[in-house]
């Protein structure tokens, strides 16, 4: 399967980060240059409702959370026009050799399961466990509340229900994801994870990843749409 890292021109210490972890352990990938909403790349990307979010999420999308959904959406785009299934996986993580064994159950399973997380910050509560698969993994019904968006595995299938039902863009994209009553597509994922949060104390803060969370500069009292 296609590997495509997000991540901003502008972070350049991250990307030599994550091209020297894949590469070690011999993975082919592709740096997806991510959208910087703080330079106004989501233009003309964007379907951002600032009413919807403050409907939805009780305040506006910040900045970075916008960029990111975008980046993530312009790769749904390009999974369902590939027809192929595609891993996603943002710049701010450390990606354990055993991840070649999860991407090996992965393509197994992708098929049947449109959306599988390999890497994500928080399970939520009632996360259950399906399947029993090789090398000890298994494939787990992830409970509401589950966070992140590190790295997953994505079909065309789970592409177009992302797509179709993201006309506008009113939550971040971790909760989208994880709201499967939306999209309809399930919401699972691979444990062990062998993608995790990369230590930010390491000095190699991620921008597609931490500044998902940023404001908008000070002279910009709301985001565009």
């Amino acid at each position: 399967m296609r590997i495509a890292v997000i991540n901003l021109v502008r972070s350049t210490d991250r990307r030599e980060w994550i091209e020297s972890n894949l590469a070690r352990i011999g993975l082919t990938f592709e740096i997806f240059a991510g959208v910087d909403a703080f330079r106004g790349e989501h233009v003309g990307i964007s379907r951002y409702n600032e009413a919807a979010a403050r409907r939805d999420l009780h305040r506006p999308m910040a900045a970075g959370e916008i960029g990111c959904f975008a980046s993530h959406y312009l790769l749904w785009q390009r999974c369902l026009s590939a027809r192929e299934p595609l891993v996603i996986m943002e710049d701010d993580v450390d990606v354990d050799y055993a991840f070649l064994l999860a991407l090996d159950n992965a393509s197994k399973l992708i098929s049947r399961f449109p959306l599988i997380r390999l890497g994500l910050t928080r399970e939520g509560d009632g996360t259950a466990p399906m399947l029993c698969l090789p090398d000890d993994f298994q494939l787990v019904l992830l409970g509401s509340w589950t966070f992140g968006t590190q790295c997953y595995v994505l079909s065309p299938i789970g592409a177009k229900a992302l797509l179709e039902h993201a006309a506008v863009w009113s939550l971040p994209l971790d909760i989208y994801v994880d709201r499967a009553e939306i999209h309809g597509i399930g919401n699972y994922g691979l444990r062990p994870y062998f993608v995790t949060h990369a230590d930010q104390s390491a000095g190699l803060p991620s921008v597609i990843g931490d500044e998902r969370y940023g404001e908008w500069p000070a002279e910009t009292s709301t985001a565009p749409a």
